[in-house]
Protein backbone atom coordinates (compact mmCIF):
# COMPACT_ATOMS: atom_id res chain seq x y z
CA UNK A 1 0.00 0.00 0.00
CA UNK A 2 2.72 2.75 0.86
CA UNK A 3 4.52 1.78 -2.42
CA UNK A 4 1.42 2.21 -4.30
CA UNK A 5 0.87 5.82 -2.49
CA UNK A 6 4.25 6.54 -2.60
CA UNK A 7 4.97 5.67 -6.63
CA UNK A 8 1.66 7.75 -7.91
CA UNK A 9 3.19 10.59 -5.80
CA UNK A 10 6.83 10.55 -6.85
CA UNK A 11 5.49 10.22 -10.66
CA UNK A 12 2.91 13.34 -9.68
CA UNK A 13 6.05 15.09 -8.59
CA UNK A 14 8.05 14.53 -11.42
CA UNK A 15 5.69 15.71 -14.06
CA UNK A 16 4.58 19.00 -11.71
CA UNK A 17 0.81 17.86 -11.35
CA UNK A 18 -0.49 17.98 -7.81
CA UNK A 19 -2.16 14.67 -6.56
CA UNK A 20 -5.42 14.96 -4.57
CA UNK A 21 -6.16 11.83 -4.06
CA UNK A 22 -9.53 10.29 -3.37
CA UNK A 23 -10.05 9.31 0.36
CA UNK A 24 -13.41 7.27 -0.97
CA UNK A 25 -10.97 4.27 -1.52
CA UNK A 26 -9.97 3.77 2.05
CA UNK A 27 -12.22 5.85 4.34
CA UNK A 28 -9.54 6.17 7.08
CA UNK A 29 -7.67 8.87 8.36
CA UNK A 30 -4.30 7.07 8.58
CA UNK A 31 -3.89 6.49 5.14
CA UNK A 32 -4.98 10.08 4.39
CA UNK A 33 -2.17 11.24 6.07
CA UNK A 34 0.25 8.40 5.07
CA UNK A 35 -1.09 10.62 1.34
CA UNK A 36 -0.31 14.05 2.48
CA UNK A 37 2.77 12.35 4.05
CA UNK A 38 4.18 11.68 0.87
CA UNK A 39 3.70 14.55 -0.63
CA UNK A 40 -0.40 15.13 -1.89
CA UNK A 41 -1.37 18.74 -1.76
CA UNK A 42 -4.91 17.63 -0.17
CA UNK A 43 -7.34 15.10 -0.31
CA UNK A 44 -10.49 14.13 -2.31
CA UNK A 45 -13.91 12.89 -0.54
CA UNK A 46 -17.77 11.76 -2.13
CA UNK A 47 -19.18 12.44 1.59
CA UNK A 48 -19.75 15.08 4.53
CA UNK A 49 -19.21 12.13 6.94
CA UNK A 50 -15.48 11.45 5.22
CA UNK A 51 -15.04 15.44 5.11
CA UNK A 52 -15.43 15.73 8.97
CA UNK A 53 -13.28 12.44 9.19
CA UNK A 54 -10.55 13.98 7.48
CA UNK A 55 -11.02 17.49 9.38
CA UNK A 56 -11.09 15.54 12.98
CA UNK A 57 -7.39 13.77 12.05
CA UNK A 58 -5.73 17.05 11.14
CA UNK A 59 -6.46 17.10 7.06
CA UNK A 60 -6.79 20.76 6.06
CA UNK A 61 -7.34 21.44 2.24
CA UNK A 62 -10.27 19.27 1.22
CA UNK A 63 -12.40 18.84 -2.20
CA UNK A 64 -15.95 17.38 -1.31
CA UNK A 65 -16.08 16.12 -4.82
CA UNK A 66 -20.32 15.88 -4.83
CA UNK A 67 -23.04 17.86 -5.40
CA UNK A 68 -24.42 19.56 -2.28
CA UNK A 69 -28.33 19.62 -2.28
CA UNK A 70 -30.55 20.11 0.75
CA UNK A 71 -30.21 22.58 3.44
CA UNK A 72 -29.22 19.73 5.81
CA UNK A 73 -26.20 19.14 3.94
CA UNK A 74 -25.47 22.60 3.06
CA UNK A 75 -25.56 23.41 6.62
CA UNK A 76 -22.95 20.89 7.79
CA UNK A 77 -20.96 22.14 5.03
CA UNK A 78 -20.59 25.70 6.17
CA UNK A 79 -19.91 24.62 9.79
CA UNK A 80 -17.19 21.99 8.53
CA UNK A 81 -15.66 24.39 6.38
CA UNK A 82 -15.29 27.45 8.87
CA UNK A 83 -11.46 26.70 9.34
CA UNK A 84 -9.85 24.80 6.52
CA UNK A 85 -9.87 24.86 2.80
CA UNK A 86 -12.61 23.14 1.68
CA UNK A 87 -14.09 22.81 -1.43
CA UNK A 88 -16.75 21.70 -3.57
CA UNK A 89 -17.87 21.20 -6.97
CA UNK A 90 -21.16 23.22 -8.76
CA UNK A 91 -22.65 21.19 -11.62
CA UNK A 92 -23.80 23.42 -14.12
CA UNK A 93 -25.36 27.02 -13.56
CA UNK A 94 -28.55 26.12 -12.12
CA UNK A 95 -26.78 24.39 -9.32
CA UNK A 96 -24.70 27.53 -8.53
CA UNK A 97 -27.85 29.25 -8.38
CA UNK A 98 -29.45 26.73 -6.16
CA UNK A 99 -26.25 27.23 -4.23
CA UNK A 100 -25.75 30.90 -4.56
CA UNK A 101 -28.32 31.65 -2.24
CA UNK A 102 -26.74 29.51 1.11
CA UNK A 103 -23.24 31.81 0.90
CA UNK A 104 -21.91 34.93 0.69
CA UNK A 105 -19.35 37.49 -0.30
CA UNK A 106 -17.29 36.83 2.85
CA UNK A 107 -18.04 33.00 2.76
CA UNK A 108 -18.42 32.28 -0.70
CA UNK A 109 -18.59 28.73 -1.83
CA UNK A 110 -15.33 27.64 -3.66
CA UNK A 111 -15.66 25.45 -6.28
CA UNK A 112 -14.65 23.36 -9.53
CA UNK A 113 -17.08 23.47 -12.28
CA UNK A 114 -17.94 20.09 -12.72
CA UNK A 115 -17.57 18.62 -16.47
CA UNK A 116 -18.70 15.64 -18.59
CA UNK A 117 -15.91 13.70 -20.09
CA UNK A 118 -18.01 10.90 -21.75
CA UNK A 119 -19.37 9.20 -18.97
CA UNK A 120 -22.34 10.59 -19.10
CA UNK A 121 -23.15 11.20 -15.31
CA UNK A 122 -22.53 14.46 -14.01
CA UNK A 123 -21.32 18.06 -15.31
CA UNK A 124 -21.79 20.19 -18.15
CA UNK A 125 -20.41 19.43 -21.77
CA UNK A 126 -16.75 20.66 -22.21
CA UNK A 127 -18.28 23.43 -25.43
CA UNK A 128 -21.06 24.87 -22.59
CA UNK A 129 -17.70 25.86 -20.60
CA UNK A 130 -17.01 29.35 -21.53
CA UNK A 131 -20.83 30.27 -21.41
CA UNK A 132 -21.27 28.71 -18.09
CA UNK A 133 -18.34 30.06 -16.12
CA UNK A 134 -20.00 34.00 -18.21
CA UNK A 135 -22.94 33.18 -16.21
CA UNK A 136 -21.79 31.93 -12.26
CA UNK A 137 -19.61 35.19 -12.50
CA UNK A 138 -22.68 36.83 -11.91
CA UNK A 139 -23.45 35.09 -8.90
CA UNK A 140 -21.96 37.72 -5.70
CA UNK A 141 -20.96 34.04 -3.44
CA UNK A 142 -19.81 31.47 -5.71
CA UNK A 143 -15.92 31.48 -6.73
CA UNK A 144 -14.82 28.99 -9.45
CA UNK A 145 -11.22 28.06 -9.07
CA UNK A 146 -10.95 24.98 -11.75
CA UNK A 147 -12.58 22.43 -14.42
CA UNK A 148 -13.00 18.77 -12.67
CA UNK A 149 -13.97 15.78 -14.75
CA UNK A 150 -13.76 11.89 -13.94
CA UNK A 151 -12.92 9.36 -16.92
CA UNK A 152 -15.25 6.47 -15.05
CA UNK A 153 -15.64 5.06 -18.31
CA UNK A 154 -11.73 3.64 -18.04
CA UNK A 155 -13.52 1.22 -15.77
CA UNK A 156 -15.41 -0.59 -18.21
CA UNK A 157 -12.14 -1.64 -20.21
CA UNK A 158 -13.70 -0.70 -23.41
CA UNK A 159 -11.50 1.65 -24.32
CA UNK A 160 -7.96 1.65 -23.46
CA UNK A 161 -7.07 4.11 -20.71
CA UNK A 162 -4.58 5.99 -23.28
CA UNK A 163 -7.87 7.38 -25.06
CA UNK A 164 -9.64 7.96 -22.01
CA UNK A 165 -6.86 10.17 -20.46
CA UNK A 166 -6.99 12.23 -23.47
CA UNK A 167 -10.44 12.79 -23.59
CA UNK A 168 -10.85 13.98 -20.18
CA UNK A 169 -7.90 16.01 -20.64
CA UNK A 170 -9.76 17.95 -23.83
CA UNK A 171 -12.72 17.64 -21.54
CA UNK A 172 -10.84 20.18 -19.42
CA UNK A 173 -8.15 21.97 -21.48
CA UNK A 174 -10.35 22.51 -24.39
CA UNK A 175 -12.26 25.65 -23.17
CA UNK A 176 -10.54 26.70 -19.84
CA UNK A 177 -9.93 29.90 -19.19
CA UNK A 178 -6.20 30.69 -18.15
CA UNK A 179 -6.88 31.06 -14.20
CA UNK A 180 -8.55 27.92 -13.69
CA UNK A 181 -7.38 24.59 -12.77
CA UNK A 182 -7.53 21.36 -14.77
CA UNK A 183 -8.34 18.47 -12.38
CA UNK A 184 -9.13 15.14 -14.08
CA UNK A 185 -8.58 11.45 -12.66
CA UNK A 186 -9.20 7.86 -12.01
CA UNK A 187 -7.19 5.11 -11.03
CA UNK A 188 -6.75 3.78 -14.51
CA UNK A 189 -6.15 7.14 -16.38
CA UNK A 190 -4.05 9.02 -13.67
CA UNK A 191 -0.67 7.60 -14.76
CA UNK A 192 -1.75 8.71 -18.03
CA UNK A 193 -2.74 12.46 -17.60
CA UNK A 194 0.70 13.20 -16.04
CA UNK A 195 2.01 13.07 -19.49
CA UNK A 196 -0.40 15.41 -20.87
CA UNK A 197 0.99 19.47 -20.57
CA UNK A 198 -1.73 21.51 -18.81
CA UNK A 199 -3.45 19.36 -16.15
CA UNK A 200 -3.06 20.68 -12.99
CA UNK A 201 -3.93 18.03 -10.50
CA UNK A 202 -5.12 14.46 -10.87
CA UNK A 203 -7.60 12.96 -7.85
CA UNK A 204 -7.06 8.62 -8.18
CA UNK A 205 -8.41 6.76 -5.19
CA UNK A 206 -8.41 3.24 -5.85
CA UNK A 207 -4.80 2.96 -6.45
CA UNK A 208 -3.74 2.38 -2.78
CA UNK A 209 -5.32 -0.74 -2.66
CA UNK A 210 -5.90 -1.46 -6.69
CA UNK A 211 -7.98 -4.62 -7.27
CA UNK A 212 -9.33 -7.12 -9.46
CA UNK A 213 -10.85 -5.09 -12.04
CA UNK A 214 -7.39 -2.65 -12.15
CA UNK A 215 -5.86 -6.27 -12.75
CA UNK A 216 -7.82 -7.02 -15.79
CA UNK A 217 -7.68 -3.54 -16.91
CA UNK A 218 -4.13 -4.06 -17.16
CA UNK A 219 -3.55 -1.15 -14.96
CA UNK A 220 -1.49 -2.71 -12.20
CA UNK A 221 0.11 -5.98 -11.33
CA UNK A 222 -1.57 -8.98 -9.05
CA UNK A 223 1.72 -7.98 -6.43
CA UNK A 224 1.01 -4.23 -6.33
CA UNK A 225 -2.60 -5.19 -5.21
CA UNK A 226 -3.19 -4.68 -1.15
CA UNK A 227 -6.56 -5.12 0.02
CA UNK A 228 -7.51 -8.52 1.09
CA UNK A 229 -10.54 -10.19 1.95
CA UNK A 230 -9.80 -13.75 4.18
CA UNK A 231 -13.10 -16.25 3.99
CA UNK A 232 -12.84 -19.30 5.63
CA UNK A 233 -14.29 -22.36 3.49
CA UNK A 234 -17.63 -23.91 5.66
CA UNK A 235 -18.45 -26.86 3.40
CA UNK A 236 -17.42 -28.92 0.20
CA UNK A 237 -19.70 -30.47 -2.05
CA UNK A 238 -18.53 -32.54 -5.19
CA UNK A 239 -19.37 -29.58 -7.54
CA UNK A 240 -18.40 -26.62 -5.82
CA UNK A 241 -17.48 -25.23 -1.74
CA UNK A 242 -19.05 -22.82 0.02
CA UNK A 243 -16.95 -20.38 1.36
CA UNK A 244 -18.40 -17.19 4.42
CA UNK A 245 -17.80 -14.14 2.31
CA UNK A 246 -21.08 -13.47 0.44
CA UNK A 247 -22.25 -10.12 -0.59
CA UNK A 248 -22.03 -8.28 2.22
CA UNK A 249 -17.87 -8.95 2.27
CA UNK A 250 -17.36 -9.08 -1.22
CA UNK A 251 -20.09 -6.66 -2.67
CA UNK A 252 -22.21 -7.80 -5.61
CA UNK A 253 -19.71 -5.91 -7.99
CA UNK A 254 -18.96 -7.93 -10.86
CA UNK A 255 -17.85 -5.52 -13.08
CA UNK A 256 -17.50 -1.50 -12.46
CA UNK A 257 -19.28 0.88 -15.07
CA UNK A 258 -20.15 -2.39 -17.41
CA UNK A 259 -16.89 -3.78 -17.05
CA UNK A 260 -17.74 -7.67 -18.59
CA UNK A 261 -13.86 -8.51 -18.05
CA UNK A 262 -14.30 -10.37 -15.19
CA UNK A 263 -15.29 -13.64 -13.95
CA UNK A 264 -17.00 -14.35 -10.78
CA UNK A 265 -16.92 -11.97 -7.69
CA UNK A 266 -12.97 -11.39 -6.71
CA UNK A 267 -9.77 -13.50 -7.40
CA UNK A 268 -8.62 -16.28 -5.24
CA UNK A 269 -4.91 -15.92 -4.76
CA UNK A 270 -4.39 -19.75 -3.75
CA UNK A 271 -5.60 -21.08 -6.58
CA UNK A 272 -6.65 -18.43 -9.33
CA UNK A 273 -8.62 -21.01 -11.68
CA UNK A 274 -11.42 -20.87 -9.19
CA UNK A 275 -14.66 -18.97 -9.62
CA UNK A 276 -16.40 -17.70 -6.97
CA UNK A 277 -19.37 -17.94 -8.74
CA UNK A 278 -22.58 -16.79 -7.34
CA UNK A 279 -23.21 -15.06 -3.72
CA UNK A 280 -25.68 -14.53 -1.14
CA UNK A 281 -25.75 -12.37 1.61
CA UNK A 282 -23.29 -14.62 4.02
CA UNK A 283 -22.17 -17.14 1.56
CA UNK A 284 -20.59 -17.44 -1.69
CA UNK A 285 -20.19 -20.47 -3.91
CA UNK A 286 -16.98 -21.41 -5.43
CA UNK A 287 -16.29 -23.83 -8.14
CA UNK A 288 -13.34 -25.08 -10.35
CA UNK A 289 -11.23 -28.13 -10.66
CA UNK A 290 -8.82 -26.88 -7.45
CA UNK A 291 -11.71 -27.38 -5.15
CA UNK A 292 -10.68 -31.25 -4.01
CA UNK A 293 -7.22 -29.35 -2.48
CA UNK A 294 -8.92 -27.71 0.19
CA UNK A 295 -10.48 -28.83 3.55
CA UNK A 296 -13.13 -27.38 5.89
CA UNK A 297 -11.59 -24.74 8.05
CA UNK A 298 -8.95 -24.04 5.32
CA UNK A 299 -8.97 -19.76 4.78
CA UNK A 300 -8.69 -18.24 1.21
CA UNK A 301 -7.58 -15.36 0.32
CA UNK A 302 -9.35 -13.00 -2.18
CA UNK A 303 -8.03 -9.61 -3.90
CA UNK A 304 -12.12 -8.07 -4.53
CA UNK A 305 -13.06 -6.79 -7.45
CA UNK A 306 -14.16 -3.49 -6.37
CA UNK A 307 -11.41 -2.36 -3.21
CA UNK A 308 -13.90 1.01 -3.12
CA UNK A 309 -17.25 -0.76 -2.68
CA UNK A 310 -15.74 -3.45 -0.27
CA UNK A 311 -13.89 -1.24 2.55
CA UNK A 312 -17.37 0.61 2.55
CA UNK A 313 -18.94 -2.92 4.55
CA UNK A 314 -16.16 -3.08 6.79
CA UNK A 315 -15.82 -1.19 10.58
CA UNK A 316 -12.18 -2.26 10.46
CA UNK A 317 -8.95 -3.30 8.28
CA UNK A 318 -6.08 -5.06 9.59
CA UNK A 319 -2.81 -3.96 8.47
CA UNK A 320 0.13 -6.40 7.56
CA UNK A 321 3.62 -5.97 7.16
CA UNK A 322 4.77 -8.83 5.04
CA UNK A 323 2.85 -11.60 7.69
CA UNK A 324 3.21 -9.48 10.99
CA UNK A 325 -0.03 -7.62 12.18
CA UNK A 326 1.34 -3.84 12.41
CA UNK A 327 -1.76 -1.94 12.94
CA UNK A 328 -5.33 -1.81 12.65
CA UNK A 329 -7.65 1.05 11.36
CA UNK A 330 -11.32 2.13 12.31
CA UNK A 331 -13.05 2.72 8.74
CA UNK A 332 -14.30 6.03 10.14
CA UNK A 333 -15.54 7.50 6.75
CA UNK A 334 -17.91 4.55 5.62
CA UNK A 335 -21.52 5.12 5.45
CA UNK A 336 -22.68 8.78 4.59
Amino acid sequence: MLENIKTMAKLANEADVDIRPHCKSHKTVEIAKQQIRFGASGITASTLKEVEMLIKGGIESITLAYPLIGEEKISSYLKLGKNIDLRSIVLDFEHAKYLNRYFSRSNPLIAYLKVDCGLKRLGIQPEETEDTIEQITELENIMIIGLLTHGGQSYSGLLPKEVVAKVEAAAVLSHKLPSLLASAGSTPTAKELLKIPGIDEIRPGNYVFYDNTMINLGVCKENECSLFVKSTILAIYKEYIVIDAGSKSLSSDSGVHGNSLLKGFGLIVEDKSLIIERLSEEHGIVTGNGINNFKVGDQLTIIPNHACAVVNLFDEMHVFDGNKLFDSYKIRGRGH
